[in-house]
């Protein structure tokens, strides 16, 4: 059920055709019929031909899920996911790769995600010195979507692989789909531990990776990349967007320090004014999406039992206990002591 005030857009949401490239080749490579596959997904196959075509993100999900049924690859996501390269991406995989550094890479993937696929999130949640990259859709009229999560965080892995080495393995994987039959294979394709039936989609890294160098940064290709991105993701225009950039931004910092609309700002490119004006225009002020990126990381280290309460304050840029403790009260109606207590009692 929608809350009051909430609007639920009924429009499919899309996502660029060159996340599906190679896919054709490849349910031929695993003895499938490429028509037969495209046909069950309600796909034209020339749909696919040109990377900046737009795909219902509804059919390019059973597109994944027909194509292992078909092909009989239980993990036919996964092992598309392992071999797709950044680049293939199309724009934003290009923003990537021509990124100064890592971190920028992952900054512009974030900025401008919304450009490449609609109704999904993808954000940062730091925790001390590891971080997690976290992925997923939220239009909850896709069900089915088992194989695009495994081809999209291998995906993901692969931009950190571009600047780390084929050998870069994340710390950890989360799926929000329960345990499949051979899931083996997924710890080796990650080369590290994967766990399923979590919240969301997710690897963690450290922290220090960040600031790697990126091995073929071009600023000029960027520019271009960039201006393309940022009319698309206007054009489509959802407020929410910016909403959730500057939250994710916001949470990459918090722990370290509170950043202000001028250091978010910066990263974003542009001056404080501008940023306050476009807040303004949806109703919203950065102390508004400081406060929410300050209640999901709440929520977030909350569940974790074993985190002291000093150390919550901390991360999210408290100096004090009681602070914290007085925010949380306005959050949620009850103290953190409770809030934990009540957690305890549900498992």
């Amino acid at each position: 059920m929608l809350e009051a005030g909430e609007v639920r857009s009924f429009t499919p949401p899309k996502v660029l055709a060159s996340a599906a490239n190679g896919v054709i080749d490849m349910i031929r490579r695993k003895g499938g019929s490429a028509e037969a596959v495209f046909a069950s997904a309600a796909i034209r196959m020339s749909d696919v031909g040109c990377p900046t075509n737009e795909l219902n993100l509804h059919q390019y999900c059973n597109l994944f899920e027909q194509a292992a049924r078909q092909t009989g690859n239980d993990n036919f996501g996964l092992e598309f996911g392992a071999q797709f390269q950044p680049r293939e991406l199309g724009p934003i995989g290009y923003a990537a790769t021509s990124s100064p550094t890592l971190g920028a890479a992952l900054r512009n993937v974030e900025a401008y995600f919304p450009a490449h696929q609609g109704e999904s999130t993808f954000g940062f949640i730091p925790e001390g010195d590891i971080v997690w990259l976290s992925y997923q859709i939220t239009d909850p009229r896709i069900v089915d979507r088992r194989q695009d999560a495994e081809l999209s965080l291998g995906m993901f892995c692969n931009i950190f692989r571009t600047a780390l080495g084929k050998n870069w393995a994340p710390l950890e994987v989360r799926f929000e789909h329960a345990k499949p039959e051979g899931d083996s294979d997924h710890s080796r394709y990650f080369n590290a531990p994967v766990q399923f039936s979590r919240r969301t989609n997710a690897f963690a890294f450290r922290r220090d990776i960040l600031s790697t160098k990126m091995p073929e940064p071009d600023p000029y290709l960027f520019a271009i990349i960039e201006a393309l991105l940022r009319s698309r993701r206007d054009f489509m225009g959802d407020p929410q967007d910016i909403v959730s950039v500057l939250r994710n931004q916001i949470k990459m910092y918090l722990g370290e320090r509170t950043p202000g609309v001028g250091d978010i700002a910066a990263i974003l490119g542009m001056s404080s004014s501008t940023l306050q004006r476009q807040l303004k225009e949806i109703g919203v002020t950065y102390n508004d999406i400081l406060r929410s990126a300050r209640e999901e990381l709440a929520l977030h280290y909350m569940k974790n039992a074993d985190m002291p309460l000093t150390d919550v304050a901390l991360c999210l840029g408290y100096s004090e206990l009681s602070a914290f403790s007085r925010a949380f009260r306005n959050w949620t109606g009850m103290s953190p002591h409770r809030f934990r207590r009540i957690e305890a009692f549900k498992k």
